[in-house]
C-alpha cells in the first residue's frame, strides 16, 4: 500500500467515526442483568445468581466400585438459596436424589458429597452421571465421569480443602479421619423453640501438633512418622493500619477448623431455609494458648466468631476425645437435614441429622 493509500485509509475511518451518532450517558448504559454471566468476569452480585455444581474427582474403592466427588460454587455472596430435590436439583440417569444439599451456602463449598457408583461404569463421557441444579432460570450441571486425569486420592482432597496447610505429607497418610456421632434432644421440635445438638469425636493421634514457631512436635509411637521443621510461606500483608479495601459487597467468610486440637461445625444440609446455630462457628476443644502459642491461628485464619478462640468441649482431652453441644433455632416448618463436621485439623468427617420442625401451636 502506497502512503497516498494509507493516508486515505486513515482519512475515510476517521470520517467514519465522526459520522457515528452520539450516545448520552444514559444511552451508553449496559443493564447488567441484560449481559451473560461468563461476560461479567469482575462484577460480585450479593443474590439474584445462579448455582453451578462441581464435579471434584473420582476414586477406585477396594471393593471395585468407584466414588464420585461433588461440590458447589453458590455465585451470590449472600444469597443462601434454598432448592428442594426435585426437578431442579436432580441427578441422572437413575435416582434423582443422591445425597446431594438442597441449601447452599455463597461462594464455593467443595467436596460436599460423594455418590458410589459400579465399577464399570463405564470411561466414556455419555457414561457420566449427571447432576443439574436450575436456579433463577439459568440451568448448571456437573457430568461426573471417568476421565482418567481426574482420578484422585486423600493427597488431592486435602491439598483441596486447604485444611491439611503447613503439615509434613507423611501425616497425610498416616492420620486417619476422626470418628464422628451425632444426636439431637428431639427430632421433632416446634419453630422458635431451641433444640440441643450433641457432637461426639473420637481421633487418632494425629496430626501432631503444630506450633506457634511452625514446627511439628516428634511422635514417640512406634511406626508414626516424626516432626520436622516447617518454613513459613512467603505471603504479602498490608502493613498495620493500612485501610481496608473499599468493597460495596462484604465476603462471605466461611468457617474455618483450628488447626491443632478436635472441633466441630454445624450447618444446614437441607431445608427450605437457613437456622440460627450457636456457636456459627467451628467449636474447638482446645483453646487457641493452648494450642498456638503466639497466636499463629490468629494470625493467619482470623476468627469468624467469638467463640473460635476457646474451648466449648464439655469432656475429652481435645486431641483424642470430645463432645460438643450446639443450640439450633427454626423460624420455618419443614424437614431439615442438619450436618456437623468434625475435624482434627486435617481431615473432616461429616455426619447428618433429620430433625422435623412443625408449628408453634400458638400459630
Amino acid at each position: 500500500m502506497t502512503a497516498s493509500n494509507r493516508w486515505g485509509a486513515v482519512g475515510f475511518t476517521m470520517v467514519a467515526l465522526l459520522c457515528l451518532p452520539l450516545l448520552t450517558p444514559a444511552e451508553g448504559q449496559v443493564d447488567a442483568r441484560d449481559v451473560p454471566l461468563v461476560r461479567q468476569p469482575q462484577q460480585r452480585f450479593d443474590s439474584g445468581q445462579d448455582i453451578q455444581p462441581i464435579y471434584e474427582g473420582w476414586e477406585r474403592n477396594d471393593d471395585g466400585t468407584i466414588t464420585l466427588h461433588f461440590g458447589y460454587l453458590n455465585r451470590n455472596y449472600r444469597e443462601q438459596p434454598y432448592v428442594a430435590i426435585g426437578p431442579e436439583n436432580y441427578f441422572s440417569p437413575g435416582s434423582p436424589d443422591r445425597g446431594q444439599p438442597s441449601y447452599f451456602y455463597p461462594r464455593t463449598h467443595r467436596f460436599q458429597f460423594s455418590v458410589r457408583v459400579r465399577g464399570d461404569m463405564g470411561t466414556a463421557f455419555e457414561d457420566g452421571l449427571v447432576w443439574t441444579v436450575i436456579r433463577n432460570g439459568s440451568e448448571q450441571r456437573a457430568i461426573g465421569w471417568l476421565q482418567s486425569e481426574w482420578e484422585i486420592d486423600e493427597d488431592t482432597i486435602i491439598k483441596n480443602t486447604g485444611i491439611g496447610f503447613g503439615r509434613a505429607k507423611d501425616e497425610w497418610h498416616a492420620n486417619e479421619p476422626p470418628a464422628l456421632s451425632v444426636s439431637a434432644v428431639n427430632e421433632v421440635v416446634h419453630v422458635g423453640e431451641s433444640l440441643t445438638l450433641t457432637a461426639v469425636v473420637s481421633d487418632d493421634e494425629l496430626p501432631a501438633r503444630l506450633n506457634s514457631r511452625r514446627t511439628v512436635e516428634k511422635h514417640s509411637t512406634p511406626g508414626v512418622p516424626t516432626g520436622r521443621t516447617l518454613t513459613d510461606v512467603p505471603a504479602l500483608r498490608p502493613p498495620n493500619g493500612a485501610p481496608g479495601v473499599p468493597d460495596n459487597i462484604k465476603w462471605y467468610q466461611r468457617p474455618r477448623p483450628p488447626r491443632n486440637g478436635l472441633s466441630v461445625h454445624w450447618v444446614v444440609y437441607r431445608g427450605p431455609v437457613g437456622a440460627v446455630i450457636s456457636p456459627a462457628d467451628f467449636q474447638r476443644a482446645v483453646s487457641e494458648d493452648e494450642a498456638e502459642p503466639g497466636g499463629t491461628q490468629a494470625r493467619r485464619y482470623p476468627s469468624v466468631g467469638p467463640q473460635s478462640k476457646v474451648s466449648t468441649a464439655l469432656t475429652g482431652d481435645g486431641w483424642t476425645s470430645a463432645t460438643f453441644e450446639a443450640i439450633v433455632t427454626f423460624s420455618e416448618p419443614g424437614m431439615y437435614t442438619l450436618r456437623a463436621y468434625a475435624s482434627d485439623g486435617m481431615r473432616l468427617t461429616p455426619s447428618d441429622i433429620d430433625i422435623n420442625v412443625v408449628k408453634s401451636p400458638s400459630r
